[in-house]
């Protein structure tokens, strides 16, 4: 099947790209300054991260036109509505707003992982398994880059989270348990355990913004492109899946690009932390409707 190749080729090249990034990282210890890290972020979300969601669209039709001719604007309505309210509570209760993304963030993460290449009718909204992969990708960087992350919750919500800072056993332990469960985890091939193992050991030794960038980009999207493109078809009619490609890419982008100007310009805030805010707000703002919708898919 043309999806199994392109999902074993997806996953070397994620294992090939962490590998050179790890190589990199360990070689040239100055190279992937803060600065950096940040403009590689902005740029990888801008291009492939936040594109994957404009499958939604797709997804609230498939929903809204078994209800109504006008699906358009009760799914957008709907999406707009449930993101605008969460920027609202992000702005009004930020500590609460950031973990509750973080606890959602895990579950959207654990499920989309979990269920990757299942059928729609055989997904699981949640499970032990679920739970576990949503916390190698969240808490495992919070675990091991203490104070990166601390610093980076802080510009997200002016406060200064006081975390519990895990020492070396705890550490040592959480690695050898979260090993063993990717070693003896059922029903998923060598490949499959490879990239787990692959992107849990990015999360250890490369900064948070790398990490999440390799993650949330090159895996975590990508899968969404491959599913959404070859086996669900939420390719639009009235496009060919490279134009549709090459849209989405491109608006994406070029909002990203007018959006940070913008509040670059009329608020007193530099550069860093307004990738910073406008890339996390963005996708915390986006990942409810997001995860909401396609979950939705899995109990029709």
């Amino acid at each position: 099947m043309k999806i199994n190749k392109l999902d074993d080729f997806h996953k070397i090249i994620f294992f090939v790209i962490s590998s050179i990034v790890l190589l990199a990282n360990f070689l040239f210890t100055n190279l992937l300054t803060y600065e950096i890290q940040i403009y590689i972020l902005f740029i990888l979300v801008s291009i492939i991260g936040l594109p994957h969601g404009f499958f939604d669209f797709t997804i609230g039709k498939n929903i809204f036109q078994k209800i109504t001719k006008n699906w358009f604007l009760y799914f957008s309505a709907s999406y707009l509505c449930i993101a605008v309210i969460y920027f609202l509570l992000w702005k009004s209760i930020p500590t609460f707003s950031l973990l509750f993304f973080l606890v959602i963030s895990a579950l959207h993460f654990g499920y989309e992982d979990y269920n990757y290449l299942t059928r729609v009718e055989k997904r699981k909204l949640i499970n032990i398994n679920i739970i576990l992969k949503g916390i190698i990708v969240v808490f495992t960087p919070i675990f091991f880059h203490y104070e990166e992350v601390t610093s980076l919750f802080f510009i997200l919500t002016n406060y200064s989270f006081k975390f519990y800072e895990i020492n070396s056993f705890y550490k040592i332990t959480y690695i050898i348990f979260l090993v063993s469960y990717i070693a003896f985890e059922k029903n998923k091939n060598f490949l499959y355990k490879f990239e787990e193992l692959m992107y849990l050991i990015n999360f250890i030794f490369l900064p948070p913004l790398i990490s999440f960038t390799l993650y949330f980009c090159f895996l975590h999207s990508i899968r969404h492109f491959l599913e959404s493109i070859f086996i669900y078809k939420y390719v639009p009619e009235n496009f060919t899946t490279k134009s549709f490609v090459l849209t989405i890419i491109l608006t994406s982008l070029i909002f990203s690009i007018i959006t940070v100007f913008l509040i670059e310009r009329n608020f007193d805030i530099n550069t860093n932390e307004t990738i910073i805010k406008y890339v996390f707000i963005m996708l915390a703002c986006l990942t409810l409707p997001h995860m909401i919708f396609n979950m939705m898919t899995s109990s029709n």
